[in-house]
């Protein structure tokens, strides 16, 4: 005859782990998450600008419409 296989509950140390762990997980995916959000807005910022015929000006954060004459230095 087949013995019945007899689940155990987990100790309480481990589910108290997985909870610790899974929080980690999902407060580091969030941070991510902001991050990328901030980089993708600066890029559809500077995108924008570049699509209207400007240039971008990283120094002031803002579209510039005038033209740039001056040469490089060589």
């Amino acid at each position: 005859m087949r013995r019945k296989y007899k689940k155990t509950e987990a100790p309480s140390w481990q589910r108290k782990l997985v909870l610790v762990l899974g929080a980690l997980c999902a407060a580091t995916f969030l941070l991510f998450l902001a991050w990328a959000v901030m980089l993708f807005i600066d890029w559809a910022r500077v995108d924008d600008c570049l699509d209207r015929g400007g240039s971008y000006d990283y120094e002031r954060g803002e579209c510039d419409f005038e033209p740039n004459l001056t040469a490089p230095d060589d």
